[in-house]
């Protein structure tokens, strides 16, 4: 990738070959032509010889038309046609899918090169999801990788946030299809409904140490504003996760059933947790004892990492204003 974010131009597809893995990727899109370039590139530039690459737009009306017949004889397929989101043009490319691994990266997101040769060459028969570290960027963020580590059913439902990035994600197709594919009903937390319950049924995850795909942080992305709203309640990713907590305490076995129970006793803790470090008007002391205390009331629930990493940052706020001083002091 060059300095400006943009990948230099080289040759797109090799002949298809029956030596390797088909790989599926889709590309949901709506117009988003300021970044559906540079998703084309990332994909086709992998120069993997057996891709099926499909894109779907929804009817975009910017300059998304003009980029992909741009780019048209390089992808398998191109489907424009009114859709009901970005989980209908999913499915509409996973009903094509005839690749054994499959993915979908967004039009404002990126593969990085050489993740279509490392998946095909490590996703072994004992693998069941393979999984890559993802470099989160915006144009006023320094970049940073977000790991997908310890993914399983149990303790992506313990947990009341997102704890995955999905463009890191790799499924086998025939198991995707297989635990009931993507629900098109869903429009925020399809992906977190899907991977609960893929893990659930194929629990064996492979985890690469290598930036495997980028996720790009914008004003206009769901990510951005959903999560920026202050009022939890109108966040619609966390509403539509309770939803999908009801259909999938009803359908899963008793454990996993149990710890999404948990997962949403966990929320308000949260809450509480996050509304906490955002008051610097607060005593960081006074704040980290009343965390310390509450935890031991409710230890099931407050007893986390999240917590022990609440109250370590409070701590450090109090402690390093008196280190500053006893220096000057010296």
């Amino acid at each position: 990738m060059s300095s400006e974010g943009r990948y230099t131009a080289m040759p797109i597809l090799a002949a298809k070959s029956d030596s390797t893995p088909r790989i599926t990727v889709v590309t949901p899109s709506y117009n988003q032509g300021d970044f559906l370039e540079q998703t084309l590139q990332s994909v086709l530039q992998q120069d993997y010889p057996n891709l099926q690459y499909i894109v779907v737009d929804g009817g975009s009306s910017d300059q998304s038309g003009e980029i992909l017949d741009k780019y048209s004889e390089q992808i398998t397929q191109v489907i424009r046609e009114p859709d009901e989101g970005q989980s209908d043009a999913i499915c509409k490319g996973l009903n094509l899918a005839d690749g054994d691994f499959f993915n979908w990266i967004n039009s404002d997101d990126l593969l990085m090169p050489g993740a279509l040769h490392e998946l095909a060459a490590n996703f072994t028969p004992d693998i069941d999801l393979y999984t890559f570290p993802v470099s989160v960027f915006g144009q006023d963020t320094e970049s940073y990788p977000m790991r997908n580590e310890n993914l399983s059913a149990k303790a992506i439902l313990r947990s009341d946030r997102y704890s995955f990035c999905q463009p890191g994600l790799w499924f086998r197709t025939a198991m995707l299809r297989g635990c009931g594919g993507i629900d098109r009903s869903l429009n925020y937390g399809f992906d977190w409904d899907l991977l609960i319950r893929y893990l659930a049924a194929h629990p064996r995850v492979h985890y690469s140490q290598a930036v495997g795909a980028a996720f790009r942080l914008h004003p206009d992305s769901k990510t951005v504003v959903e999560f920026a709203k202050d009022d939890v309640q109108a966040n619609r990713f966390l509403m539509e996760s309770a939803q999908i907590r009801d259909k999938l305490e009803s359908a899963l076995s008793p454990k996993l059933a149990s710890a999404s129970r948990l997962g949403r006793r966990r929320q308000p803790w949260n809450d509480y947790l996050i509304k906490t470090l955002d008051d610097r008007d607060r005593s960081p002391l006074g704040a980290a004892c009343e965390i310390f205390w509450r935890s031991l009331k409710q230890p099931r629930v407050a007893c986390s990492t999240r917590s022990l990493g609440a109250l370590a940052r409070l701590l450090s706020r109090y402690v390093r204003p008196k280190f500053y001083q006893a220096s000057r002091d010296q």
